[in-house]
């Protein structure tokens, strides 16, 4: 395989992802005409479509490999199953049999393999939800991926990455561990949990939950307030943020917020790179923001503040002073 040069373009990893899905049905020995059809139709849709598939084409030895020791059962299990449990382990077996994936090709690496390998994943600009028999609800933002099992009759949630909304029914046990919290919501609960790089936000919506956190310290967050904790503390609680669910509706609400801050959330949203000239980064923006349409967005930003958008074949955005 000829190697890839940090010059080729990268990826979006919810079209990588597709073409991953499309080479492991052909090559499972279960596919149709109708669907080889399919397949070829989605690669002529865009450049895009065809250069995913034309990269893995690369590597296609090793997914054969991969996919050959599946039987036709496990080759479906792994193209069902995007919200069941096997969905992980399918993939973690497929990976091991010589599926290279994201690494060395350009792809957004830290998008797509927590989203691959885990039992609920979004790609970027993609909000997902799920119903689950158990009594629980919920929703994952943009680039957030999460898995689920059953301890001991209970629910138990870990948030590998992102934003999730939960939603609890009476009767309803769970608990869900992040990289610096367990949290635990009371029945009839609703709550937005999020792993971030400062750590784990926890915004209760309505009810209550219990967070322990550290070396076994536990609050109680009430409905209408918030905290952040890392592994060794717990911020200030502090009242529930303007806007906090608005995600759910596809809208970023601001409020007297950075310039900076402000890219950095639409940057979760867009594919590409999106940066801010360090000059702006402190202008202070209020307003409510579209994240289905990150673009518009930041057209919308030019009107009210001195800023202009430099943008590199559309891949690449720069905010700079007008």
């Amino acid at each position: 395989m000829k190697p890839l040069t940090a010059h080729e373009p990268c990826l979006d990893p919810q079209i990588l992802e597709q073409a991953m899905l499309w080479m492991v049905r052909l090559q499972s020995g279960v596919s149709s005409d109708a669907e080889q059809l399919a397949c070829q139709r989605w690669r002529q849709e865009s450049a895009a479509h065809e250069l995913a598939w034309q990269r893995l084409t690369g590597i296609s030895q090793g997914l054969r490999e991969g996919t050959r020791g599946l039987s036709a059962a496990g080759a479906r299990s792994l193209l069902e199953a995007r919200s069941l449990p096997s969905r992980r382990a399918v993939l973690k077996s497929l990976a091991a049999g010589g599926v290279l994936i994201a690494t060395g090709y350009g792809v957004q690496q830290r998008t797509v393999l927590p989203t691959l390998f885990s039992d609920y994943g979004t790609a970027t600009g993609e909000r997902r939800h799920w119903s689950l028999a158990s009594g629980l609800a919920l929703q994952l933002d943009t680039r957030s991926a999460l898995d689920s099992d059953v301890v001991a009759g209970d629910r138990v949630l870990t948030l590998n990455r992102g934003r999730v909304l939960l939603e609890v029914e009476q009767g309803a046990s769970v608990s869900l561990r992040t990289a610096d919290a367990r949290v635990r919501p009371a029945t009839l609960s609703r709550l937005v949990v999020s792993q971030q790089s400062t750590g784990t936000l926890v915004q209760v919506l309505k009810g209550a939950a219990q967070v322990e956190h550290g070396q076994g310290a536990r609050v109680t967050l009430e409905a209408s307030w918030q905290q952040r904790y890392s592994s060794s503390r717990a911020g200030p609680l502090v009242p529930l943020a303007v806007g906090a669910e608005a995600w759910t509706q596809g809208l970023l609400v601001a409020q007297r917020m950075p310039l900076g801050e402000l890219l950095a959330e639409l940057d979760r949203y867009r594919p590409g790179v999106l940066r801010c000239d360090p000059r702006i980064t402190g202008l202070q923006v209020s307003g409510s923001f579209s994240i289905d349409q990150p673009d518009a967005s930041l057209e919308l930003i030019t009107q009210v503040l001195p800023v202009r958008v430099q943008r590199v074949l559309g891949y690449w955005a720069s905010v700079v002073p007008a």
